[in-house]
């Protein structure tokens, strides 16, 4: 059943396209419009234009964007159906279960992770099977909000207990098994749970759909932490645990806090800060540098307080740095993580902490790296050449100048030969600079004008459609345009670039956007549209032609050239053949 055009309409009006976009990757003003990163390609320099005035988001890299619907069905990967349901739910604007689309596949496997999240959920808060791990839970302090909240639970230590629950709801266990929720023994094929004894902490994925789960241990097992194993629906170069619900946060703070373990994460969500996230482990992949650098700016490394942390913070740090952002480290107290660190100091400490104890990931790295320097000469020379080369990635002059600065007097070098080590930059375009369009031909800029005129006036377009061919619009993007406007003029008495866009595909949407940016005269006559056509369709040119090829066969006629007399006579009836009207 098609969704009612009004319902449509009633979604694309109360959905405002920046709040939209904005919560994807950060925005920059940048005279009426917003430009950032493009969601849709990897890119280092910000091609994508979002129009508060026009509705309309733009990619100018990718070609990519169009109204609200068309980008969250793209950046979504979801339905046309699907993104009017999702945006109109916040709406109160309801699509009937007759109008959605069939689920497909991974839909199955989410709805599976849906099921048993809500049933080992139940276990944890409402059983005597749960009572060990509620009660552990508890002592560590997690309240029962946000118990509830996460919908943590526990998987009962029993063997088959998940393959029959989702056996006996008429789920199949080799849908089971591709979700990730029960193994198989690949001699006998029998299956069997993959979680068990485990408390089972849901992972969502951007869109807030459960797609797997860290297990974690209690009684000492290995592994402490048992994730979800690969899946369609769950790829960890492609998640970020809690990226769904600090979204909002990351974007009102431009900042992102990244940590290693997800009860961690959870326990900081209890002291208010919320522009946490997680990482699939301590693996970063390129996926996730590009999904970080839409987010925001910064990204402040929090892991926790031994050894293995630390090194990953010195990992990971540097590939962001190479990556484009500012990194910055909170160093946890030695063998403590922040699950302890706010048990033992207290949620206001915690905050105060995040707050004022930010130190630049180079400033982190040259303490690290000291003691190792001071006594080794060669150490020192290889380190300071690293720390240098890291210095090129900072854009920001004042806190390049801070490092160079604590550089010099940690490792007591000369500040200008730290300064002249410094690689250059690769050179970046201004912000500010503008590119100058190329010169479009005579003939391109005139098909141009007059595709904006017919868009700008629907009786002018009616007035002159059946006049319109690709002998006058021979552009083929131009004529592919026109027959948009074709089939949206039927239909509506304006013209929108923003419901436009739903009439032809984005790589022709692209050339609409600046179609449409032409400044054209207010009030276009019908005569000088009529001007346009035909000088495009070659009418009045072709009057001078048949003009000199008349003289032409005057002067063959009084030559007696017969043959020359034929060829002018032909090309005179291929002229007057082709602009007969």
């Amino acid at each position: 059943m098609r969704i009612p055009d009004e319902t449509v309409e009633a979604v694309k009006q109360g959905t405002d396209i920046t709040d939209l976009v904005s919560s994807y990757i950060k925005l920059e003003k940048r005279g009426r419009n917003y430009v950032g990163l493009c969601p849709f390609h990897n890119e280092k320099t910000p091609s994508f234009t979002v129009s508060p005035d026009k509705q309309i988001c733009h990619c100018f890299g990718c070609k990519k964007g169009g109204n609200v619907l068309q980008f969250y069905m793209e950046v979504e990967n979801v339905s046309f159906t699907e993104a009017v349901r999702k945006l109109g739910k916040p709406l109160g604007i309801e699509i009937a279960a007759s109008e959605q689309v069939a689920n497909d596949s991974e839909m199955q496997l989410i709805r599976i992770h849906e099921y048993m999240t809500d049933l080992y959920h139940h276990i944890l808060m409402h059983t005597k099977e749960g009572e060990g791990a509620l009660k552990y839970l508890e002592d560590r302090g997690f309240s029962g909000d946000i118990i509830r909240r996460e919908k943590i639970g526990i998987a009962p230590d029993m063997r088959d207990f998940t393959k029959n629950a989702l056996s006996d709801k008429g789920f199949s266990l080799e849908l089971a098994f591709q979700a990730g929720v029960i193994s198989r023994n690949e001699e006998n094929f029998s299956y069997y749970d993959r979680f068990s004894g485990r408390i089972m902490i849901p992972i969502r994925n951007h869109q807030g759909y459960i797609v797997g789960y860290t297990a974690r241990s209690m009684d000492g097992r290995e592994p402490k932490y048992l994730n979800t194993p690969e899946t369609s629906i769950f790829q960890k170069r492609r998640l970020l645990y809690n990226l769904s619900d600090a979204r909002k946060d990351i974007r009102k703070q431009d900042e992102v806090i990244l940590m290693e373990g997800h009860l961690d994460i959870i326990k900081v969500k209890m002291t208010e800060v919320n522009n946490v996230i997680g990482l699939m482990g301590t693996a970063l992949s390129e996926q996730h540098i590009q999904m970080l650098n839409r987010l925001a700016s910064n990204v402040t490394l929090m892991f926790d307080g031994d050894q293995a942390g630390q090194a990953a913070q010195l990992s990971l740090g540097a590939d962001l740095l190479e990556g484009g952002l500012n990194v910055f480290i909170i160093s946890m107290p030695k063998g403590m993580d922040p699950d302890e660190y706010i048990e033992k100091y207290g949620a206001e400490t915690f905050r105060d902490l995040v707050k004022n104890e930010k130190r630049h990931y180079i400033h982190f790295k040259a303490e690290h790296l000291l003691e190792e320097s001071m006594n080794n000469d060669m150490a020192f020379s290889n380190n300071l050449k690293m720390l240098t080369d890291h210095l090129r990635h900072v854009k920001d002059q004042v806190i390049r100048e801070r490092l160079i600065q604590h550089i010099s007097g940690l490792y007591k070098v000369d500040r200008k030969s730290i300064e002249q080590n410094v690689p250059n930059q690769a050179a970046a375009p201004s912000s500010g600079t503008v590119a100058r369009p190329r010169q479009l031909p005579l003939r391109e800029r005139k098909e141009r004008y007059l595709l904006r005129a017919l868009m700008k006036d629907r009786d002018l377009f009616l007035n002159f459609q059946d006049r319109i061919s690709e002998e006058v619009l021979t552009a083929p993007r131009y004529y592919v345009i026109f027959k948009g406007l074709c089939a949206y003029f039927d239909k509506h008495d304006e013209f929108e670039l923003s419901s436009f866009s739903q009439y032809i595909e984005g790589e022709y949407f692209s050339t609409a956007v600046e179609v449409e940016e032409l400044l054209i005269n207010e009030d276009i006559t019908t005569e000088e549209v009529n001007d346009y056509i035909e000088d495009l369709s070659g009418i009045r040119n072709s009057e001078k032609e048949k003009q000199s090829l008349y003289q032409q066969l005057q002067e063959a006629e009084n030559s007696n050239d017969i043959e020359l007399q034929i060829k002018l006579a032909q090309q005179l009836n291929e002229i007057n053949s082709r602009y007969k009207r």
